[in-house]
């Protein structure tokens, strides 16, 4: 580690695997594809401490939050999987409390079993996917800018996680005390998650245009990616139905 390098989030100068003064971790190096193995597995068994920052500066900064995650600094915010178990426990109050919709979306699977249903949810497996498929779309769109796979990956976590919480939260409080439904939440939801992508992506000082249509040419290449799937879906599986309600 360079003798020069500074904490990101109080500015002292490191000297060690750890900053003497706010306790962040500096690994030294950019992130890898085991980084985000072990932040999976890190997520499950060690919960973070600094859930609301973490949240703030998703909503203020997010690029701030996804490049100190690059650049290998841990323990001060929460890591992308550590974000996802939250994301997880919030989806499971709402499926237990609300309806079986998450983010408004209904997948109906043919061919399942009634003892697979009861393990396997399709519109958790659909949201899932949608993680590595976002991340997909911020490659093809800013390839560019050269970031490695796991950085499109581990931002793409961060960003889905954080809005598909704060998304069901809202919606879910919405449902319990009035009774009415946030409308076309997937909209709202999809839109958000790619326009807060090209906050992180997006050139420094980019016209406020240029980040919106940024923004649009990730939602189309992600149309793109879906009509595929759908097209080889429906090709093996002709009677399949996904559906919307």
């Amino acid at each position: 580690m360079s003798a020069s390098t500074t904490c990101t989030i109080c500015q002292s100068e490191l000297q060690g695997d750890y900053c003497s003064s706010c306790g962040q971790r500096y690994l030294g190096r950019r992130v890898n594809t085991w980084d985000v193995i072990g932040g999976w597995l890190s997520g499950l068994l060690a919960p973070e401490r600094s859930l609301p920052g973490t949240l703030r500066q998703l909503l203020a900064n997010p690029r701030y939050i996804v490049e100190n995650y690059w650049s290998g600094f841990r323990g001060y915010y929460l890591s992308p999987s550590q974000l996802v178990v939250y994301m997880l426990f919030v989806f499971g109050l709402h499926l237990a409390l609300v309806n079986q919709k998450i983010l408004g979306i209904t997948v109906s699977v043919s061919g399942v079993s009634d003892s697979l249903k009861t393990f396997f949810s399709p519109q958790l497996f659909l949201f899932l996917l949608m993680i590595p498929m976002l991340a997909l779309c911020t490659a093809a769109v800013y390839y560019r800018q050269k970031h490695s796979f796991p950085e499109h990956f581990t931002a793409a976590i961060y960003l889905f996680a954080f809005w598909a919480t704060l998304f069901t939260l809202l919606h879910d409080m919405l449902y319990l005390f009035s009774g009415m439904e946030l409308g076309s939440l997937p909209l709202w939801f999809f839109g958000t998650v790619f326009l807060w992508s090209a906050r992180v992506f997006s050139p420094d000082g980019a016209a406020w245009y240029r980040v919106l249509l940024n923004a649009v040419l990730s939602i189309l290449v992600l149309a793109l990616l879906f009509a595929i799937l759908f097209g080889i879906g429906y090709l093996l599986n002709p009677e399949g139905v996904i559906k919307q309600e």
